[in-house]
């Protein structure tokens, strides 16, 4: 008798284990195919151009414009609109994907 009590509770252990291992890959798995039908065609490409070549050159150009405008003081409101220019483009680039689903949407 002890050995089918042994023998019952070694399967309800495997089956408790396949569980546990079933659940781990589903939660695994989930959030992969969830961002690879959230990421939209050339996403990588915008969040390339926007950590390496937007930000740079705008900080750049901002930091120029400063300099420039310690010289000649009338360069101040270049530098207003420079630094404006650069946030505005680093925002459509980093809020690309919501703001496409939003003009898909409607």
């Amino acid at each position: 008798m002890n050995s089918t009590s042994r023998l019952n509770r070694d399967r309800a252990a495997r089956a408790v284990l396949a569980a546990q291992v079933a659940l781990v890959l589903v939660v695994a798995v989930t959030p992969e195919l969830a961002f690879a039908q959230s990421t939209m065609p050339g996403q990588q490409l915008l969040t390339f151009a926007k950590n390496f070549i937007i930000a740079p050159i705008a900080l750049f150009a901002i930091v120029i414009s400063g300099v420039a405008a310690f010289i000649r003081p009338d360069l101040i409101k270049t530098t207003g609109y420079i630094a404006i220019i650069a946030v505005i483009l680093y925002f459509l680039l980093a809020n690309a994907d919501r703001l496409m689903q939003a003009i898909r949407a409607g």
